[in-house]
């Protein structure tokens, strides 16, 4: 994230999507999370692929230079220093920006389908890059970039020319840190349970401390009813496939014979068709009516609680 050096702070380009408040923690020297085990592995495997896809470039007669070279933002109270993977010329002799990650099918996966968008750290990485790079002849310098997937093999290709990240913004924020680092003080920010980024955090206990006391319920009490959440979790997991799998036979049976209600081994199946309905969301109401027009129609809901349980440890990167 951010070093001080000559008293002015790095920070790596590579952290520059990172939440302001984590950022700010670092500067602060608060206590992190310690890293997994099995993260330093996958560092390790991630250059492995890209030393082979490098091997593979070269082989298609593409020359590859620029390896791990460093570039530099400078701005007045900060820096921004990244290293790249290299720089690429194909065929047709433009000079681009070679950009390669690794990842596991869960991640893979995520990546296929939502892109950068759920990627805002390597968003945020290559953006800062193409600014360092400065801008050639056709604009910003193109990005050639390469997403592995580890378990199959598979690589998505792709060539990109607008940055996918506000530079800006990233700016304004990392000015931000360093305003409220000025100060000791850290970035105000709300944990959010569906970020897969805060979930990740190392400095989530920020967000989200452990208890302080342990007054109603004893902590080993607590300890106990955590592990049979995961063990219930998985229970239940299992047992929805079994049942989708089970349902699977069921209807092909249904279907084929056409009976819609049938018994077999003391389950009762009845195949339930249900009729078209029409809804009405708000959202589409809200562009016809406005909520004054719409009150009369309206119901309250009185407020309620209930407990929202995430399993930061259940998370593959």
């Amino acid at each position: 994230m951010a070093t001080a050096i000559s008293n002015k702070p790095v920070y790596r380009m590579s952290s520059a999507g990172n939440c302001a408040r984590a950022l700010s923690a670092e500067r602060l020297s608060y206590p992190c999370e310690a890293a997994p085990d099995w993260l330093e592995r996958a560092a390790e495997e991630g250059k492995k692929h890209e030393q082979w896809i490098k091997e593979e470039l070269r082989a298609e007669d593409i020359a590859v230079t620029g390896e791990q070279m460093e570039i530099v933002l400078d701005y007045p109270n900060f820096k921004l220093v990244g290293h790249i993977d290299g720089l690429v010329n194909d065929h047709s002799g433009e000079t681009m920006l070679l950009e390669i990650k690794s990842m596991s099918q869960y991640e893979f996966d995520r990546w296929m389908k939502e892109g950068f968008d759920g990627f805002q750290s390597y968003a945020a990485q290559i953006t800062c890059y193409q600014k360092a790079l400065g801008i050639n002849a056709d604009g910003l310098m193109k990005i050639r970039y390469y997403v592995k997937n580890r378990s199959s093999g598979y690589i998505d290709k792709a060539t990109i020319v607008k940055p996918p990240a506000d530079f800006e913004e990233i700016i304004a924020k990392l000015r931000h840190v360093e305003e409220c680092v000025a100060i000791g003080t850290l970035v105000e920010a709300e944990y959010l349970p569906d970020s897969l980024q805060c979930r990740r955090c190392d400095y989530k206990t920020l967000c989200v401390p452990a208890p302080t006391e342990y007054k109603a319920v004893p902590e080993s009490v607590l300890l106990d009813a955590s592990e049979n959440w995961r063990k219930g979790t998985v229970m239940k997991k299992e047992g929805e496939l079994l049942i989708e799998e089970a349902k699977k036979h069921f209807l092909s049976q249904t279907e084929t014979s056409g009976q819609k209600k049938w018994r077999f081994n003391e389950l009762s199946i009845l195949k339930i068709e249900v009729k078209e309905s029409v809804a009405y969301p708000k959202s589409k109401l809200l562009e016809v009516f406005t909520a004054e027009q719409l009150k009369s129609a309206s119901e309250i809901k009185l407020p309620y609680s209930f407990l929202r349980i995430d399993d930061l440890r259940g998370e593959s990167r």
